[in-house]
């Protein structure tokens, strides 16, 4: 019984993890993830905002790509 308890209180504190630009399909995903994130005073939302303009993941579709990282050749 400890362990199904221990996996469920798991499985329910996964959202607050980091998450990466990656994890999400477009900009507004991020976004709106970013905010809940940022007003429930978690920190797991620094990564997605790297110039600090308050916008998540500028370079995922329906961003404005400003700030993109370089892709590698």
């Amino acid at each position: 019984m400890k362990y199904i308890i221990f996996i469920l209180m798991g499985l329910l504190s996964f959202q607050s993890y980091a998450k990466k630009c990656a994890d999400f399909g477009t900009q507004k995903e991020a976004q709106a993830w970013y905010e809940q994130q940022n007003k429930s005073g978690q920190t797991s939302w620094e990564s997605l905002d790297k110039d600090g303009d308050g916008k998540a993941c500028d370079c995922l579709p329906s961003g404005n790509g400003k700030n993109c990282p370089k892709n590698k050749k």
